[in-house]
């Protein structure tokens, strides 16, 4: 061994030597419960430190005059109850916010209608507030083109992009701001096309007045766009920004989730699927200044003959698309997919998938999984809304690492934690996807799910969309 290469290895093994013998010999000091304070934002996640008080703000939920609205989940997977405190915002001006308290015994969930408790407004959502941390929480929109479930971030943000927008066909969309705070927000729109970008003055400086929900309709946004993307930053304070789709003509369904309050150099997805009747599309945003060559990278494709694509340009300030047709020799099947920038721009990516499952085609975008939660990864991954029936293809995990992976789905129910029979050991090859079938076990079924591995993995779940409708509706689990 040369010098050089031993003395790196000192450099290196020693801390970790002196750092692992500190934490074998040191007592463990007692931890000071503090407020949740979860440093950037990012993808929602479940923590698991100690907090005086944890938050959880909620996209929103629209409200129908055929009693649709939604409905909200707290999980409780601990061995103490949980002690908490739900707040409404509505965009209806003059209504305040209602407020009450709730509680989630051990290993239990609760759930509560939103439209029951404030019937007011176009659009209303939630902050959850729970004392001691602890939990997770997630909500379900419902509507009659179908229910959409998305899980509820950790924190407001500055800034929120949204990368996949679609107005052809007389589809609709709406963005729906929250601000939980008492001061007002302001907030400027931008607008990123395949051709450049743009900022209606009609849209810069908008007011967002404090405990309220302000909708901005297709009126103001773009029209008749195949695809352009979005960014909602805010001048002055911090908000939850959320977008509603409800599709027509090509696509069908509807869809409710959050932004991404921060761009990211990495994205991953594990929902891909070519099966010879879908169209899945990728719309890659860089709504910074620097242009971005970005790398997709096929995970699961068993082939001899399979190569991945070429770099993708992605200049500054603009949104470009990319679908299967761009990749003739993608095998059918499964598959994950992992874009990269090679510049190091950050970017954002939101996968389009429009499936025909006996009845029209129906569509889902789902936000990808940033860096973080993808490298080092994790390996758990949380729902506080599974299935109410059994169900084929209700999981699709993709396992991230070089080695192959077990993976476990658990049920939350009264004894705890419990592996769903036939469910216990799922062997997941190495950068491979698999489906998984939710059984017609009575406990398997209408309850919080956690799947676990030994290896970091991704979660994506496809539930039924509600209201005697065909296809699936497409989500990301919680990591953590």
């Amino acid at each position: 061994m040369n010098r050089r290469l031993l003395t790196l290895v000192l450099v290196v093994l020693l801390p970790l030597g002196l750092l692992f013998a500190a934490a074998q010999t040191s007592p463990e000091p007692a931890q000071t419960p503090t407020y949740a304070n979860l440093a950037a934002p990012s993808m929602p996640f479940v923590p698991h430190l100690e907090f005086l008080t944890s938050s959880w703000f909620c996209a929103g939920v629209p409200l129908t005059d055929n009693g649709l609205g939604g409905t909200i989940a707290v999980a409780n997977p601990g061995d103490t109850a949980l002690a908490g405190h739900l707040t409404l915002f509505t965009d209806e001006l003059g209504v305040a916010p209602v407020e009450t308290d709730f509680q989630v015994p051990l290993r239990d969930t609760y759930t509560v209608a939103i439209g029951d408790l404030l019937p007011k407004g176009n659009y209303v959502s939630a902050m959850v507030e729970i004392a001691g941390g602890g939990g997770f929480v997630e909500q379900r929109a419902e509507q009659a083109n179908g229910d959409s479930v998305s899980a509820c971030t950790n924190s407001t943000s500055g800034s929120w992009y949204f990368a996949d927008n679609y107005t052809q066909g007389g589809s609709q969309e709406d963005i729906v701001i929250t601000n939980p705070f008492p001061d007002d927000a302001i907030v400027d729109f931008t607008f990123a096309g395949t051709d450049g970008t743009r900022q209606p003055g009609v849209l810069q400086g908008v007011p967002v007045p404090g405990h309220s929900v302000l909708v901005v309709d297709e009126q103001l946004l773009a029209k008749d766009e195949a695809v352009y993307s979005l960014a909602v930053i805010a001048s002055r304070g911090r908000v939850v920004a959320a977008r509603a789709q409800r599709y027509s003509g090509e696509r069908h369904g509807f869809s409710m989730s959050l932004g991404a309050p921060t761009p990211s150099p990495n994205w991953y997805f594990a929902g891909g699927i070519k099966d010879g009747t879908n169209f899945e599309r990728f719309s890659i945003y860089n709504p910074g200044t620097q242009d971005a060559q970005v790398q997709p990278v096929f995970y699961g494709v068993v082939s001899d003959t399979f190569t991945n694509p070429g770099e993708i340009a992605v200049p500054a300030g603009r949104v470009v698309s990319f679908s299967l047709t761009d990749v003739p020799d993608l095998p059918q099947g499964r598959h994950g997919i992992a874009f990269t920038s090679m510049t190091g721009a950050p970017i954002v990516v939101e996968m389009a998938v429009t499936r025909k499952d006996e009845g029209p085609s129906v569509t889902s975008v789902v936000l990808g999984v940033e860096q973080y939660f993808a490298d080092p990864g994790f390996f758990q991954w949380s729902m506080a809304f599974g299935p109410e029936a059994a169900a084929d293809e209700v999981l699709v995990v993709l396992n991230l690492a070089f080695v192959d992976a077990t993976v476990t789905v658990k049920v939350l129910g009264p004894g705890g934690l419990v592996a769903v029979p036939g469910l216990e050991k799922i062997t997941l090859l190495a950068g491979a996807v698999t489906t998984v079938n939710i059984p017609a076990d009575a406990s398997a079924v209408g309850h919080p799910l956690i799947v676990v591995a030994d290896q970091p993995i991704i979660v994506q779940r496809l539930l039924p969309r509600g209201h005697a409708l065909k296809g699936r509706s497409a989500s990301l689990a919680l990591p953590g």
